[in-house]
């Protein structure tokens, strides 16, 4: 465990030489030659540890342990005495009583000092780890402030650091070049704080919160690697405006990816250990971002493996090492002597983000085919007629309508969309497009066509198919360029399900464009045109599911958001897609999943390197890590 501590010590050479110690050992060290300069360090600045010589010129070291005694803010501060003049245990006993942790006679070993140091930092209101006293604040939901290096103070919320204030984070918003030191001089703020730098116009609110919650992390981050034991204060006064509160578990995860790791010594205390999870993993995994090699780690847990044969099949067992440290420090994760069970959660949980993505049952849905339509059509006949009127013979009339629908059917066969309404690309136009419709639709009432039946009333139903499908495409401008594309290149062509191939093609197309052009409505309805012609091909699934996911239409809606799901999971049912892929990919990144997201859009990439969903979902999750990251293992390890 490391502190500040101020060494007192007249002696320049045995100064010299114990500073060399303490900071080998990782501790900040500033020194004093007498009781005043002491004094004068101890009220203007903090620290975690007096380390005092009795014999001082001028202040004695006596006289000084009483002014820190009495001394508020000091009372509590740990403190090894270093004598060669009072000897015995008589001297040990009186300054016990004035709070000494530990009382060392010259001449003392190196190993005898560093014990005494240990020891009384392990005893003092800062004496506890960092990352063990935020656990304990984050458990215990209690606010306060923490005293770290630098100046820097954190103020803890409900257990949350949730603000700071910091002479560092001016420098570092220069160095981040977000602030020009010759705007400061030139605009200086009118009072201390960050956000009189708003006041001043130096920055705006938006990326104030942005970088005062990115500094706060990486201070926070670099004092857990430092492994510092901060100074805590109950008292919580005179907050610093904003607040940017930070998810702690999030925040130790963080630090423990960030940090070097002996798996080693890890290994040697828990490698032959079961790792299971507790009632308290489910309370905090969902406010953990696990990647996917660390979701796809605990799959492993509690199948009667122990942490070092776990660990032996990964890639970076030090990584995982690291992970499962963190997870048995939050109390996620117990280490046993004997395989057990899970632990299950103690309340109602729809979901666990951090896990393999739930594969969601197919929903049947909503298609309708051509011998649907007719089944349909035939049911409503069969009640307004019914069945003795059903066997009546047809009228001449009847039967002529018969012959014309026997001719309609023949003369569409193996005519373009054009050649139907008697047009060519040419020649046409929407008012000519729309009076040939109605003109060659009129004729199809409902009065007759519940005159027909069978292979008649089929085929009726077959033209009225052909005349609507022609007419919809043609008069959209979209679909319409879709199908000059497909005519001129000489693949298309009509006659049963040829033409739902083909209007299934036209209408994908047309969705495509329409999702380019972020018409999400026109999107979702042209692709659910296409799905409903041809629901098994898997990229039209796939289509459909991210025009309903991108309609914001459908942004409150779980029943689209299960349809996606199940549109996504028969996709990839039936063909595995790059789109699939990266669609599912950008539905977990919207959740806050980004380490399956991550797993996604690697999948879709290995099909097409080139994908643009994918790639720029990709870029994303790399964009918020190097937020996350930028400088901080420089600023910790360098």
């Amino acid at each position: 465990m490391t502190g500040r501590v101020l060494l007192v010590e007249d002696n320049e050479r045995l100064c010299t030489m114990l500073r060399g110690v303490l900071e080998a050992r990782g501790h900040e060290v500033r020194c004093a030659t007498s009781g005043e300069a002491a004094l004068a360090l101890l009220q203007g600045e903090r620290f975690d540890l007096l380390v005092l010589d009795l014999k001082l010129p001028g202040m004695n070291g006596v006289d000084l342990l009483r002014h820190v005694r009495r001394s508020a803010a000091l009372k509590e501060l740990p403190v090894v005495i270093m004598t060669g003049v009072f000897r015995g245990a008589g001297y040990a006993q009186a300054a016990a009583k004035l709070g000494v942790s530990e009382y060392l006679e010259k001449p003392f070993g190196r190993d005898d000092f560093l014990k005494a140091v240990d020891g009384a930092l392990e005893q003092g209101p800062g004496g506890k780890e960092l990352s063990r006293l935020l656990l304990e604040l984050f458990r215990d939901g209690k606010s306060g402030t923490l005293e770290l290096r630098g100046g820097t103070r954190v103020f803890v919320i409900g257990g949350e650091p949730a603000s700071f204030s910091s002479p560092r984070f001016v420098p570092f918003l220069v160095l981040g070049s977000h602030l020009q030191r010759a705007d400061l001089e030139r605009f200086p703020p009118s009072r201390p704080g960050r956000l009189p730098l708003v006041e001043a116009g130096l920055l705006s609110y938006e990326e104030l919160l942005e970088q005062s919650r990115l500094f706060l992390s990486r201070t926070l981050i670099e004092a857990l690697a430092q492994k510092q034991a901060p100074r805590f204060d109950p008292e919580l006064a005179a907050v610093e405006l904003p607040l940017t509160p930070l998810c702690l578990p999030r925040l130790l995860h963080q630090a423990a990816d960030a940090a070097p790791f002996d798996l080693a010594a890890y290994l040697a205390r828990a490698g032959e250990l079961f790792p299971m999870l507790t009632q308290a993993y489910f309370r905090l995994a969902n406010l953990l971002n696990m990647g996917q090699e660390e979701i796809e780690l605990l799959q492993q847990l509690g199948q009667g493996n122990t942490v070092r044969t776990i660990l032996s099949g990964l890639d970076r067992p030090a990584r995982g090492g690291a992970f499962l440290d963190m997870l048995a420090g939050m109390g996620m994760l117990s280490l046993n002597s004997a395989q057990a069970a899970h632990q299950a959660p103690d309340f109602p949980q729809k979901r666990l983000f951090n896990r393999p993505i739930e594969e969601v049952a197919e929903l049947q849905a909503a298609t309708m085919s051509f011998e649907d339509l007719v089944d349909e059509v035939s049911d409503s006949i069969e009640l307004v007629v019914g069945e003795t009127g059903m066997a009546a013979p047809l009228s001449s009339s009847d039967i002529d309508f018969e012959q014309e629908v026997q001719r309609d059917y023949a003369t569409i066969q193996d005519k373009n969309y054009y050649e139907i309404f008697g047009m060519t690309p040419g020649s046409f136009s929407f008012d000519a497009l729309k009076e040939a419709y109605f003109a060659k639709t009129r004729q199809y009432s409902p009065e007759k066509f519940m005159q027909l039946s069978g292979a008649i009333l089929g085929r009726a139903q077959d033209v009225l198919s052909h005349y609507a499908n022609a007419y919809n495409t043609l008069s959209s401008v979209i679909a319409k360029e879709r199908y000059d594309e497909m005519l001129n290149a000489n693949t298309i062509g009509l006659g049963g399900k040829r033409d739902d191939e083909l209007q299934a093609r036209i209408q994908f197309q047309s969705g495509k464009v329409f999702l380019e052009m972020e018409d999400f409505g026109n999107a979702e309805r042209a692709l659910q045109d296409a799905y409903t012609l041809a629901p098994d091909d898997a990229r039209t699934s796939a289509y459909l599911a991210w025009s309903i996911y991108k309609n914001p239409g459908n942004q409150r809606s779980a029943g689209a958001l299960e349809k996606c799901r199940m549109l996504l999971t028969k996709s990839l049912q039936a063909e595995r897609t790059a789109e699939a892929f990266a669609f599912r990919g950008w539905m977990l990144l919207d959740e806050g999943r980004d380490g399956l997201a991550e797993g996604e859009f690697q999948k879709a990439l290995k099909l097409n390197t080139h994908d643009a969903h994918a790639l720029a979902g990709m870029r994303l999750i790399t964009e918020r890590r190097e937020a996350e990251k930028k400088g901080l293992f420089k600023r910790i390890f360098g």
